[in-house]
């Protein structure tokens, strides 16, 4: 296999990362955007409620590009990522300027179509670029540079959002209209479209395989880890983990003045996610590149499990690092095989509907994995709501979910570290990672199973 990469397959790569810079901005500080209730400018919703808008925006993201991955096949990837992009810059837009619950969901919804039909084209270009050499590492590559912008993603939404949780989602549309410029100057070989009407007949005639269904159900287990990592850790973080042991070995720009001290600013924690696939990611690559694909999902899905459950296992920082640095050990080992194994058994002609059906894992897994969250966070986990409780026992009903942990202080008497380790006592919010570590060990044996049946 040759190692050698064309320069468009670079180009593509730089779409990519200008594509995930713009979302990482986004994502990594919408869950407090929307429901934390101690942050000034948020929308305050409850946790249930960014549940349901997380529920609705992953069902869209992920099943579009299910059909879509067909539909670009056929009029070609280019003409595909030009149309999603204007539909990704429109729904940033809509982030930015909706504050009512209807209207901002409607924004996410829209901004997933956009960016669900983009995955797929994207994809199904690079599968084509990569075909013919070294595959493993084509894939390795590809999650090194989107993880160079995962990176920088939330050293950026920072200082946007201390201009404004506006500036956050503009700043994010601004960025990938620079996509616009780039994909004018990529070339596309229209010639070698394939032009059959019956493209939705050959989606349901590949989803019907039992081994595909087997496999999209097993990954699910995966991908529902993957969004409690990414939408519920966040306000866990935020709520519960103490790190200001850490903190006061830190540059004062790695950390945040909380009401309970110093802590690690949490999108630098989440800088350690993606700080480390960007160090590890082509050495891991390297050591799978002769591991049967499955062989290493397995090894993936069990790792990111344990690292989940391990993060929020204690309130200590030293436990939450830990479980950052296995989680993503999981994650670096699952995100590049996953493609690599689904392009893989694709036919050439067939790459983006291929890589679009894989997606119908990440639709149940981020739908169902966002109403699961936000339904267990607020029930086991919100802090807000257990200083609510707190307050209802002492005789005092009405206070507002935002205003029910400083009532709380006044009430008791305590300051805010000592109040929270109080309300952790009484209530053990890491109940929460118990069923997500469950389905992690039943995804692994899932994938065993698989391996053996399918795959030998």
């Amino acid at each position: 296999m040759k190692n050698n990469y064309s320069i468009k397959f670079w180009l593509l790569n730089a779409v990519q990362m200008i594509e995930r810079l713009a979302y990482w901005i986004t994502i990594i500080q919408i869950p407090i955007y929307i429901a934390q209730k101690d942050v000034p400018g948020g929308l305050h919703f409850a946790q249930t409620t960014k549940g349901l808008i997380f529920f609705w925006w992953a069902l869209v993201q992920n099943l579009t590009p299910v059909f879509w991955g067909a539909v670009s096949d056929k009029i070609g990837q280019k003409r595909s990522l030009f149309i999603s992009s204007i539909v990704i810059i429109i729904g940033y837009c809509l982030l930015a300027t909706q504050r009512e619950f209807l209207l901002f969901l409607f924004g996410t919804l829209v901004l997933g179509f956009g960016l669900g039909s983009y995955k797929p084209a994207i994809q199904g270009w690079i599968a084509k670029e990569i075909e013919g050499r070294n595959t493993s590492l084509g894939w390795g590559i590809y999650i090194f540079l989107v993880n160079l912008s995962v990176f920088a993603g939330p050293i950026l939404s920072i200082y946007l959002k201390n201009i404004s949780w506006q500036a956050v989602f503009f700043g994010s549309a601004i960025i990938f209209s620079l996509n616009l410029i780039l994909l004018s100057f990529i070339k596309y070989n229209y010639s070698e479209i394939i032009r059959n009407k019956q493209i939705f007949k050959e989606l349901f005639q590949v989803i019907i395989t039992p081994k595909i269904i087997f496999f999209i159900l097993i990954m699910s287990g995966f991908t529902i880890t993957y969004m409690q990592f990414y939408e519920t850790l966040p306000n866990y973080i935020f709520d519960w983990s103490d790190t200001s042991s850490i903190a006061k070995y830190l540059p004062d720009f790695m950390t945040s003045e909380t009401v309970r001290g110093r802590m690690i600013a949490y999108e630098w924690i989440y800088n350690l996610n993606s700080g480390l696939v960007v160090l590890l990611v082509l050495v891991m690559a390297k050591i799978t590149n002769k591991i049967k694909i499955t062989r290493t999902l397995t090894f993936g899905i069990l790792f990111a499990g344990l690292g989940l459950f391990v993060a929020g296992y204690s309130q200590s920082g030293i436990f939450l690092v830990f479980g950052v640095v296995c989680y993503t050990l999981g994650e670096l080992t699952v995100n590049p095989k996953f493609p690599e194994y689904i392009a893989n058994i694709a036919p050439k002609t067939n790459k983006s509907l291929y890589l679009g059906i894989m997606n119908i894992s990440w639709a149940i897994g981020l739908a169902g994995g966002g109403l699961i969250g936000g339904w267990l966070y607020k029930h086991y986990a919100e802090k807000a709501y257990f200083a609510k409780i707190l307050l209802e026992n002492k005789g005092i009903k009405g206070i507002q979910l935002q205003d029910a942990f400083i009532k709380a202080q006044e009430v008791t008497g305590m300051n805010a570290a000592e109040l929270t380790n109080h309300l952790w006592q009484i209530h053990n919010p890491s109940v929460i990672w118990y069923p997500f570590l469950i389905l992690s060990i039943l995804s692994v044996i899932g994938m065993n199973y698989y391996s053996n049946k399918y795959d030998r």
